[in-house]
């Protein structure tokens, strides 16, 4: 019998978690392999402590709407000049919002293509960095070129892109990012699946959530809430990680903080949505994982930033357990342990298997005295990783030695070469011919040529989804091979018949082949089923350009930069219609548009100079074209564009009055 305690306690619980559910509250979403979702708030009803503590570990807030509450960025200064690609860059708050800002200057030092973006999203819980995405009218998201580096104090180029010639605000935030960024979102009508557009509602969760490793929690809840519930049925409606396998455990893990290499992810099983894994599930049967072979270098000297297990499974303390060793023998996932108690903790775990109660390393001049009894100090330093160079990270591999300075140096953004790929766990990836065909399907995902190889093993095992056929159809178009993906295209649509992805490229295929009424109409049926995508309008619109039908090809390009507005080429086109039309002014703005979001289009420079010095704004146009001049890979066109310019100008000045 319940003492009147407990039932005030459940009482509270039950009334705290139904006006949760009665307000509405925002709940991570139910992906297409079903499970019901509900808000992770409900879970702090009954599990108060578990829920206070781990509101203080990255985790939970790992995405979240931007605030001066939230704020731990420093907003004072002129922001910083990134010279590889001679944009000057920064982050204000201005009001309740981030403001992303960026310029160039042109020779005089008057500031050219100024760009301005407000964050929606800020990414990362600020332990190492944060970086910064915003939501497109159409729904999707895209990541901010700046970062900020909390270890170090400051403002820098994100992760991938320090370059001189970077994706700008241009790097689409896709579902296999989100998938470990946060919690799931609400289902959205274009669906989680391979070939589905990458859109997110308006509103998302916010950091990564209690079910993003208990598994969905509305069984749980209605059993909570249930009076006559069965015994023993509040567990079996909810994962505890802890009563998994240790395989499980770790796949739950795994599902996020196992990437054996950033350059090349593998792929999901043909045919699982993005969003379908659950904890206690087979991360095998969702994911596979592969790893490669670099032209230099051995696979023990890679430290990426997601190597977490990876280098942890390279450990002589992980073999020698049998596996026993594992992510929960030192982490508690619900609690962030102080800095001043982190060594004794650490040590406490180490001390589980090895007898040693005391340092025997003597301290030296490379070993501080406050290492002492410290193990991971020496044993799992501290290094920085090569895909994340403004950041450090703890080696997961535990060392018999200490690394040196040499670990915490500075590094260069490292372009990987890669000369073969494997499955890293071999054991668990799919055998024979249909492993040959993952792995081909992963190399053409990632841009490779093996389009022949996957051709054939396709020919071969005819599998029933529809991923890999999709993947040999870009690889093809990627090549220019319109005949052969003609055909691919052609198979599918008799599968498919009303399938957006697969009437858009088959458009595409058609117009490579010059058979551009087809095209037309493909695009045109693909758009009855998906007016919301943006390269639908454009391909469009191409058509109609390039067949003079300048007037209803600037309405396709049009609705394309009002769903995307950072779309530079639908930009540059949209000039080039409105031009045709004649109206100069209105094609003005459209490639300085274009132009602002990409400084190094070469063809926006030559089209935009063409339209000023046709309203006899010379000067403006000999301006753009010295700009351009120094950034665009290929000058020579807009070298000979200013040379024109000025015998043009020379002419229209007339003789000068020595040679009258």
């Amino acid at each position: 019998m319940h003492s009147a305690a407990t039932r005030l306690g459940s009482t509270a619980c039950t009334l705290s978690v139904l006006a949760l559910l009665a307000a509405g509250d925002a709940a991570a979403g139910d992906a297409a392999a079903g499970g019901a979702y509900v808000a992770d708030q409900a879970c702090a009803s009954c599990h108060r402590d578990l829920w206070d503590s781990y509101q203080e570990v990255g985790m939970a807030r790992s995405f979240f709407r931007p605030s001066p509450a939230t704020a731990i960025e420093d907003f004072s200064g002129d922001g910083f000049f990134h010279r590889p690609s001679q944009r000057h860059y920064a982050m204000r708050l201005e009001g309740e919002r981030y403001v992303f800002h960026r310029h160039q200057l042109d020779d005089a030092g008057r500031p050219i293509h100024r760009l301005e973006q407000g964050v929606d999203w800020v990414l990362g819980s600020g332990n190492h960095a944060r970086t910064y995405l915003y939501r497109t009218p159409g729904g999707e998201l895209y990541q901010l070129p700046i970062a900020w580096y909390a270890q170090e104090g400051r403002w820098g180029m994100a992760p991938g892109y320090d370059l001189p010639d970077h994706e700008g605000i241009g790097r689409r935030v896709r579902r296999e990012c989100m998938f470990c960024h946060n919690a799931y979102p609400e289902p959205s009508p274009g669906g989680d699946g391979y070939a589905d557009p990458h859109v997110y509602p308006q509103e998302l969760p916010q950091g990564t959530g209690c079910q993003r490793c208990h598994g969905p929690g509305a069984a749980h809840l209605a059993a909570a809430l249930d009076p006559g519930a069965p015994p023993g049925l509040l567990r079996a409606t909810i994962v505890n990680p802890g009563r998994l396998s240790r395989q499980r455990q770790r796949d739950v893990c795994y599902g996020c903080h196992l990437q054996p290499a950033v350059a090349l992810p593998g792929v999901r099983r043909f045919g699982r949505g993005d969003y379908s894994f659950r904890p206690g599930d087979d991360l095998a049967d969702y994911q596979v994982h592969v790893d490669v072979v670099e032209s230099h270098g051995a696979r023990e000297e890679r430290f990426e930033i997601n190597h977490h297990p990876y280098r942890l499974e390279q450990s002589r303390c992980f073999v020698a357990s049998g596996g026993a060793l594992g992510c929960l023998t030192c982490h508690d996932p619900h609690r962030k342990v102080p800095p001043q108690e982190r060594a004794a903790h650490f040590r406490a775990a180490c001390l589980t298997c090895h007898a040693s109660d005391a340092c025997t390393r003597h301290p030296t001049a490379e070993s501080a005295p406050a290492t002492a009894d410290d193990c991971v100090a020496c044993h799992m330093p501290k290094r920085r990783p090569r895909d994340v160079v403004h950041v450090v990270m703890t080696d997961h591999r535990i060392r018999r030695t200490p690394g040196g300075p040499e670990l915490l140096a500075m590094l260069p953004e490292y372009e990987p070469a890669i000369v073969d790929v494997r499955f890293y766990q071999p054991e668990r990836a799919p055998a024979g011919k249909l492993g040959q065909l993952y792995l081909a399907a992963t190399v053409v995902r990632a841009g490779g040529t093996t389009t022949d190889r996957l051709a054939a093993l396709l020919a071969e095992l005819h599998p029933r989804a529809l991923d890999p056929y999709l993947d040999l159809a870009r690889g093809l178009l990627h090549q220019q091979r319109f005949d052969d993906a003609v055909r691919v295209l052609s198979d599918l649509l008799e599968r498919a018949p009303e399938h957006p992805r697969i009437l858009e490229w088959l458009g595409t295929a058609r117009a490579g082949q010059n058979r551009l009424e087809e095209a037309e109409a493909l695009y045109r049926r693909a758009l009855v089923h998906a007016p919301e995508r943006p390269e639908l309008h454009f391909n469009l619109g191409w058509q109609l350009l390039i067949r003079d039908r300048p007037a209803a090809a600037g309405r396709a390009f049009e609705r394309a930069v009002a769903l995307r507005p950072n779309m530079t080429n639908a930009w540059f086109h949209l000039g080039n219609a409105r031009a045709a039309e004649g109206r100069l002014e209105p094609a003005v703005e459209a490639y300085l548009r274009a132009l602002a979001l990409d400084p190094r289009h070469a063809r926006g420079y030559l089209a935009l100079a063409r339209v000023l010095t046709a309203l006899e704004r010379r000067q403006e146009a000999e301006r753009y074209l010295r700009h351009g001049l120094d950034l665009v890979p290929r000058p020579q066109a807009i070298r000979r564009a200013l040379a024109e310019l000025a015998a043009s100008s020379a002419d229209a000045a007339g003789p000068e009055d020595g040679s009258r």
